[in-house]
Order: C-alpha cells, then sequence, then structure tokens
C-alpha cells in the first residue's frame, strides 16, 4: 500500500489526511507524520498503518489532557479520570501520564501545595475539608499532610471567625443558645477543627449581651404578633410561643418577656 497524496486538514491545520492508492485513509496529528516520516509514495503495511493509527490516538489523549490542563493545574487522577471519561485506553493513558510527567505538566506535590494555598486564600473551608477533597484527587497520605502544613492555625482561626460572622448575620433572629450551636455546627461541617470552632463561636458570643438577646425577642414577637393576629388569643400565644421555642428561645424567657412587658394577644 502506497501513500498517493498528503494534505492539510481544513480546520485543523495541526492534522493531515493520508490518502492510500488514490483514496482517504486516515488522518494524524503534525507530530505523529514527522515522527512516523509520512511521504508521499511511502510503502505502508498493515501493521504500520495500526501503529500509526494507535499512536494518533494517544496523541490526541495527550493533546485532551493539555487542554484540560490549561484552565488550572490538576492532579495525576483528575487527569485520569478525564481521558477515561474520553474512551481513551489504560495503556494510551498511562502514555500520557509518563509524558506530561517528562515535560513538568504533572507533579502531584505542587498541585498539593497550590490547591492548598488556594483553598485556605479564597475559601472559608477548614483543613479537614480540604484534606477530603485532596484525597478524592488521589493525592497520597504523605503530601496531604504536607500541603496541609500550610495552613496555619492562625489563617484557620482568621477564616472560621468570617464563616461564623455569615452564619450568624443569616441567623440573628435566633436565640443566643441556638445561634451558638448553628454556628459551631456549620463550622465543623466546614471542616475545622471542634475546638477550634468552639474557641471561635465562643468569642463571637461574647459581643452577645443578654440586652442584645433580649431585643432579638422583643423583634420577633412584634413579627408574630402581626403575623399571628387572625387567630383567637389562645392559640395565638400558644403558636408564637411554639416559634419562638423553635428559635431557641426557653419557654421561661419567652413566659418573662411576656408578663414582664404586659404583652396582650388580641384578635383582629
Amino acid at each position: 500500500m502506497k501513500i498517493t497524496a498528503i494534505t492539510r486538514g481544513q480546520k485543523n491545520k495541526e492534522r493531515y489526511n493520508i490518502f492510500i492508492d488514490g483514496c482517504y485513509s486516515f488522518s494524524v496529528d503534525e507530530e505523529v507524520l514527522a515522527r512516523f516520516v509520512l511521504l508521499k509514495d511511502k510503502e505502508l503495511t498493515e501493521a504500520e498503518i495500526e501503529q500509526i493509527s494507535a499512536a494518533d490516538k494517544t496523541r490526541k489523549a495527550l493533546n485532551k489532557a493539555i487542554y484540560f490542563l490549561s484552565n488550572r493545574i490538576r492532579s495525576e487522577k483528575e487527569i485520569r479520570q478525564y481521558l477515561r471519561k474520553q474512551s481513551f485506553t489504560d495503556d494510551m493513558i498511562q502514555s500520557v501520564l509518563v509524558k506530561l510527567t517528562e515535560m513538568a505538566y504533572i507533579d502531584d506535590k505542587e498541585f498539593t501545595i497550590a490547591y492548598v494555598r488556594t483553598q485556605m486564600r479564597t475559601t472559608l473551608k477548614g483543613p479537614r475539608m480540604v484534606e477530603r477533597e485532596l484525597i478524592e484527587k488521589g493525592i497520597t497520605r504523605e503530601l496531604i499532610n504536607q500541603g496541609l502544613a500550610l495552613y496555619s492555625v492562625d489563617k484557620q482561626y482568621e477564616n472560621a471567625e468570617k464563616q461564623a460572622l455569615k452564619v450568624m448575620r443569616r441567623n440573628k433572629n435566633k436565640a443566643k443558645k441556638m445561634l451558638q450551636m448553628k454556628v459551631t455546627t456549620d463550622l465543623i461541617q466546614k471542616g475545622f477543627p471542634t475546638d477550634l470552632a468552639k474557641a471561635v463561636v465562643e468569642k463571637l458570643n461574647e459581643n452577645v449581651s443578654h440586652d442584645d438577646e433580649e431585643e432579638i425577642l422583643a423583634q420577633q414577637i412584634e413579627k408574630l404578633l402581626r403575623k399571628n393576629q387572625r387567630y383567637e388569643p389562645k392559640k395565638q400565644k400558644q403558636k408564637i410561643i411554639t416559634s419562638l421555642m423553635q428559635k431557641g428561645f426557653s419557654y421561661d424567657t419567652i413566659e418573662s418577656y411576656l408578663s414582664k412587658n404586659e404583652i396582650t394577644f388580641k384578635q383582629e
């Protein structure tokens, strides 16, 4: 079988169409064309064409991997998973990974360091959440430990405090005790150590006085009175007390406030 013509691709100028015995046979990447010295009038066997085709598919996988890496640094596992979704064989993928490593496109240590720095500077994730994400990305325990060493306790505290303030703003209508529980739970779910979460919450709650909580209670009662004014007084009071207890106010605190401020329930 003889190559009778070679033409450059119209859409992709880095690919070439190979014609054998006057008919289109296959296309190859420019690098594959050069590697196998494909020239007009060159004779090819079936085995050689299969070898060229396999090399071209591997080249396609490499190009896709490089494009995948163009947005941000990736772990080896992420690249492997991406190429598998593109239906490349394990042999091709392994060949690509070796090539990428040689080209310094893959370095899980560098990836881990960059990932930890990005997460601690641009998000409010705790170290345990970052750790879980690195495990999912196939990073070894040794590299994870090295990377997380960059996430200092001071930075953890700073991020935890920012996250706590966000939660407090969202739940400003809650009683102090419930607010404390919500913030602590949120911080732990975000991956911050339990002791650090409790320390942050304790510090922030020092700024919430009894007067502040009583003002919140007053605002909530006022809102609930308007919301439930269509009910008869007994049911109105029952519904308001239930709603307030769901927000973390104790029954005794609610009753004391209602009595002290002589709150009356009237149906409209």
